[in-house]
């Protein structure tokens, strides 16, 4: 149960919130109030508002930054006129069809499901808007290829004091998250990794903090290949401790993605670097066709694997077997989807849930169909779809390493939501980011010509 402190820190989190608008400039201040309340505030907390859907630490700190933004006189444009926009408010439409489709009741194993009514519908589109809040935050105040060095900067100092309490959770368990807050925000042997522990410190699970620490590393890499030096540490130094961090997190994904980002900034162009990110995050819409054909070779990854490491081989094993189930049962409403309360799981004969969904994929195809699915991976594919044509339009080289740099991450990203849940506040912020910034490049060139 949380304790005293852990209500004080939530519960005054928008001051914190309406300091920072108020001491820093908007696009700095924007990113520290997202990715600072992802690094410490309570998880798996959140307070339950009448006519909204329930409050934690990301819905909680988009609402603020909303709401202060107003009450500062800031103008915030949340639908900027463009293609990106349509996409956006056609995916709220999938959202209202999928739960006018799913307005009966349903019967799953031993577990009876009520039908939704139009207040799900509101329900989810709120919600989900609020999800979406630093995206649209990101494509508005962080449109500027200026503010790309600073918010590097910060988030790696933000990731370099964080690794003191990783390095003890390394140590002790990971446990910090229970002395402050007074509870455990997960199950504690999911932390578990061979002979060790993966730390989570406040963010809430292993391999989301390993992949905050990969993403810090990406732009460590940017930094050093623009010889920008900000601590007492060389940017080499930076570097090949954020290495060490994310080798010391024990998350193969996490290490695989930095080797993969390494190579490319430091080897490929920044126009290369974009093309790759395009391509295979692009790949997200087969993935589900491959599983679908049952031509994805899952026995044969599996095999390989084990000669590694079987613990790792049966994890993922158990992913692909509980995807299988899941798709089974997201094609029996292919289009629209189940929408919410559980009506895409599968329940045995007691009404208890019997899969896990792991990848962001499987989840949003089983919630709002094929077309849900589409229009979703449409809203974070094009901004690298904008950054790729309007790259050339950049004058800068160092301002090229950064743009292609926040590519390299939304492509990861969008690659990784194959195994895992998909991206976070901060990195939905990057990517806002980097299509607003290709869309100012356009305008400005349009501008030019005239």
């Amino acid at each position: 149960m949380p304790n005293i402190f852990a209500n004080l820190v939530f519960f005054s989190w928008p001051m914190v919130v309406f300091w920072m608008l108020k001491r820093y400039p908007t696009d700095k201040a924007i990113f520290l109030a997202t990715t600072l309340a992802i690094f410490y505030l309570p998880n798996n907390f959140g307070i339950d508002l009448p006519f909204i859907p329930p409050l934690d630490r990301d819905s909680l700190t988009a609402l603020s930054l909303f709401v202060f933004l107003f009450t500062l006189r800031k103008k915030v444009r949340v639908f900027i006129p463009g293609l990106p926009t349509k996409i956006i408010l056609m995916y709220f439409v999938v959202l209202v069809i999928s739960v006018q489709l799913n307005a009966y009741p349903v019967t799953i194993g031993g577990k009876f499901l009520p039908g939704l009514s139009i207040y799900d519908a509101v329900s989810n589109v709120i919600r989900i808007f609020l999800w979406m809040m630093p995206f649209f935050m990101g494509r508005y105040f962080l449109n500027n290829l200026e503010s790309n060095e600073p918010i590097f900067k910060a988030l790696i100092i933000i990731v370099l004091i964080y690794t003191l309490p990783m390095l003890i959770e390394l140590k002790m368990s990971p446990q910090i998250h229970h002395w402050i807050y007074g509870y455990s925000p997960g199950r504690f042997l999911q932390q578990m990794r061979g002979d060790g522990f993966r730390p989570i410190v406040f963010v809430g699970h292993g391999l989301a903090l390993a992949f905050l620490v990969f993403t810090a590393a990406i732009a460590a890499f940017a930094l050093h290949k623009n010889k920008v030096r900000f601590t007492l540490m060389s940017p080499s130094g930076v570097v090949i401790y954020l290495l060490v961090i994310i080798f010391l997190c024990k998350t193969w994904s996490a290490m695989m993605y930095a080797l993969f980002a390494m190579y490319a900034i430091y080897k490929l162009a920044p126009t290369k670097q974009i093309k790759w990110a395009l391509l295979l995050a692009g790949l997200i819409l087969l993935y589900p066709v491959s599983k679908t054909m049952d031509i994805f070779p899952d026995k044969e990854i599996i095999s390989k694997i084990k000669n590694f490491s079987p613990e790792r081989a049966g994890s993922l094993e158990t992913r692909f077997i509980n995807e299988e189930i899941l798709l089974v049962r997201a094609l029996e409403q292919p289009y629209f989807g189940w929408a919410g309360w559980g009506r895409n799981r599968i329940y045995d004969s007691t009404g208890r849930d019997i899969t896990v969904t792991d990848g962001k994929w499987i989840i949003e195809l089983g919630l709002n169909g094929i077309i849900g699915f589409v229009f979703y991976y449409l809203i974070l594919l094009m901004p690298l779809i904008y950054a790729r044509k309007n790259i050339r339009y950049i004058q800068e080289p160092k301002d090229k390493v950064y743009f292609s740099a926040l590519a390299l991450i939304l492509g990861i990203c969008i690659i990784d939501s194959v195994p895992n849940t998909g991206m976070g506040p901060m990195h939905l912020l990057l990517a806002g980011a980097l299509l607003g910034q290709s869309e100012l490049l356009a305008k400005q060139k349009n501008y030019k010509a005239i």
